[in-house]
């Protein structure tokens, strides 16, 4: 029963259920429950039918909502972690069933297995369609709440940013030309296209004007006169300037007719006042949404980072995150906090890092103090005693200096409008394997890839040259590519690993699986894999407008993908696992010659011991040998007078027990019979003892030849 009343007023829940959920403070959240609440009640009066209201109606609300929000982030981490990477899986519009079989592939897979098992079927993907659908169709309420969140963000975003990237890179260009032959052979269409996109690593705007080829006219349209040529330029520009606000919305300022919770007079994002040094003084947060937070906390990290490059490189969110201790100095955000694009974090994190900065504005502390940039990002042409503006209102722009390239004059044979280079620093374009020295080997590899692993398997690599006392030598391996060798004089690799997946993947398989038996064999392996992954960002970041003039042809259309990107991964770790297993090895073998020379050691002390003892005796065992031959002889002389003895003495007994036999023949009563028994059994007993006595006895020398 307790659900009715939130059945009955669905409708008012639901009016007001963004302004309660996206509520940035406490108070605001109180204003909007008790409109709902007071809106609950005011068509409670009106209803016909008898609805039982909570006792606590506030409370029951704030649950409602509070059961919704934590659907709401279970529903978003689903979609994060099933979301396709794949450009090619966005071609068409989603539908429900696409999304659900990405969000709850696992939960179909064991429908299928568990209904073919208890119908008795073979393991047939055949079958697995029709459970497939079987399970769709009975999905509960909060799992097509999920399919739909899902459904709505895949169709409107698209792939992942970087996804978008490789694909618009490796098809963007021929896609354009096959749309205009095509609506021209279908259509008998001529087109004239403005194109724009994103530029990831400076931030910036990539812009570019596609147009048919012509057929009858001698020039294309954008060059075919003067005044068109004059418009095509305004065009230009003002397609910069739209795809500007499109790609990079400014919160300053509402757009018209845009959505927003707040009233048409209401607050707006305040600029962002610097201090003399350039860092982000704290601004007023009262009113701002949890989106124009999310911008305030960026430009504070901007400014700060702009401080530390002398540039208007980008934040680099993702090594942040990783490793937030090496590029911040310490107290600039909380402790424990994980830094991350302020667009992932929520409404709690925003608060704590607000509060923390707080206590530093208060302090009289900068914010956020960047104590390392990213490699390549510091700006080379910084002078060190370069004095910086002094100015009390400075505006930190999202986009930085592009107002100022947006007022120079745009050249239409350029696909962009801004001069700045995201090309690989010069000392890794210019060196070459061949360049290297010896000494230098594990430096150069090091400078290949930043990635982890990758990192992780040259350290390792050096740790197992160090056990095997080795240097960093390299063997030839006929079976390896021919560029995974340092004498490869190359700054790309060929262009049949470019041109060619497979043979890309071959050249990947050949490293993986190449035999390691000690850190020589390994060199070139590792070499090859640094070569891939320094040669795959070079794709990745391939802006035909930007190129270096010695660029290979080859490159804008290489093979080079994210699915080669993760197989290169997973080769790095199978290698790795190799030499881990060559420096557990020679660790063992190390540890066992340790207890070997020390069980030698002892063996050895103990044997001089035993030596100089026999050394000390010797001399003694000289002097005594005399008298041992004498005491020898009187030994002997002695043990045949005792055998005698002994003959002697047998004798009587043998004697004796004869005569006692006789006596207990003669003699028939008892008492003459129990008498010689007794005797006999005295007399027994200490024979016996004597022979155990001669049988064990040990011959001593005589006490006349002791003396």
């Amino acid at each position: 029963m307790s659900s009715v009343w939130t059945t009955t007023f669905k409708s008012i829940l639901d009016l007001h259920q963004k302004a309660v959920i996206t509520a940035d403070s406490q108070s605001a959240q109180r204003r909007a429950v008790k409109k709902v609440r007071k809106a609950i009640l005011a068509a409670y009066e009106e209803q016909e039918e008898d609805v039982t209201l909570p006792t606590s109606l506030k409370k029951a609300i704030k649950k409602y909502y509070a059961k919704i929000l934590e659907d709401n982030e279970e529903a978003e981490e689903l979609e994060a972690a099933s979301r396709p990477r794949e450009a090619s899986f966005y071609k068409k519009t989603l539908s429900q069933w696409d999304v659900a079989q990405k969000l709850f592939k696992q939960e179909i897979d064991q429908y299928d297995k568990a209904e073919q098992q208890r119908k008795g079927l073979e393991c047939s993907i055949k079958y697995r369609t029709g459970h497939a659908r079987e399970w769709f169709d009975n999905m509960t309420t909060l799992q097509q709440q999920q399919v739909e969140f899902a459904l709505k963000k895949w169709n409107k975003e698209g792939a992942p940013e970087e996804s978008q990237a490789a694909y618009r890179k490796n098809n963007l260009k021929k896609t354009l030309e096959d749309f205009s032959k095509q609506i021209h052979r279908t259509m008998g269409c001529r087109v004239v296209m403005l194109v724009s996109h994103k530029k990831k690593a400076s931030q910036t705007l990539s812009v570019s004007l596609h147009e048919s080829e012509p057929q009858n006219a001698k020039k294309r349209f954008s060059v075919s006169s003067s005044g068109i040529k004059e418009w095509a330029a305004t065009g230009f520009e003002s397609f910069a300037e739209w795809s500007k606000t499109e790609f990079y919305p400014s919160k300053d300022e509402d757009p018209a007719g845009s959505d927003n919770e707040d009233d048409e007079n209401g607050p707006v994002i305040p600029e962002i006042i610097l201090d003399d040094d350039g860092y982000a003084t704290l601004p007023v947060r009262d009113g701002i949404g949890l989106k124009g937070q999310h911008e305030l906390i960026r430009n504070i990290f901007h400014a700060s980072y702009k401080v530390c490059t002398g540039g208007t490189r980008p934040v680099p969110w993702g090594a942040m995150t990783a490793r937030s201790s090496n590029y911040l100095e310490r107290g600039s955000v909380p402790t424990g906090f994980v830094v991350q694009d302020p667009s992932h974090m929520k409404k709690r994190e925003v608060n704590h890092l607000w509060k923390h900065w707080e206590h530093r504005a208060a302090a009289k502390q900068k914010l956020v103090v960047f104590c390392k940039a990213k490699v390549g990002d510091v700006r080379n042409n910084k002078g060190k005693g370069q004095s910086k503006t002094k100015s009390v209102e400075k505006r930190v722009n999202t986009l930085d200096s592009d107002e100022e390239d947006l007022d120079r004059p745009v050249s239409l044979n350029s696909s962009h409008f801004t001069q700045r280079t995201t090309q690989p620093a010069a000392n890794q374009l210019k060196t070459t394997p061949d360049d290297v020295s010896i000494k230098d080997r594990y430096t150069f590899l090091e400078s290949l890839s930043k990635n982890e692993n990758y990192l992780e398997l040259v350290d390792a690599i050096r740790d197992l040259a160090k056990l095997a006392n080795q240097k960093p030598s390299s063997e030839q391996d006929a079976d390896l590519p021919t560029w995974a060798d340092w004498s490869w004089e190359g700054s790309y690799l060929p262009e049949d690993v470019h041109v060619s997946y497979d043979t890309l993947n071959a050249s990947l398989n050949k490293l993986r699986t190449s035999p390691i038996s000690g850190a020589p064999s390994a060199m070139p392996v590792v070499l090859g894999l640094g070569l891939l992954y320094r040669e795959s960002k070079r794709v990745i970041e391939f802006e035909e407008d930007e190129a270096d003039p010695n660029t290979p042809s080859y490159l804008p259309n290489s093979a080079f993908n994210l699915q080669f990107l993760v197989a290169l991964d997973r080769a790095v770790a199978d290698v790795l696992s190799m030499v881990v297993e060559h420096i557990e090895r020679l660790t063992k073998e190390a540890l066992v010659e340790d207890n070997s020379m020390d069980d030698e050691g002892e063996v050895g002390e103990k044997a001089m011991e035993h030596d100089a003892v026999v050394n000390q005796e010797g001399g003694r065992v000289g002097e005594d040998g005399q008298a041992q031959e004498k005491e020898q002889e009187m030994e002997k002389e002695m043990e045949k007078e005792q055998e005698k003895e002994q003959e002697k003495e047998q004798e009587k007994e043998q004697e004796k027990e004869q005569e006692e036999k006789e006596d207990e023949e003669v003699v028939q009563k008892g008492r003459k019979r129990r008498m010689p028994q007794a005797s006999m059994s005295k007399s027994k007993k200490p024979r016996i003892e004597a022979e155990v006595r001669r049988s064990k006895r040990v011959k001593q020398p005589s006490k006349r030849a002791q003396m």
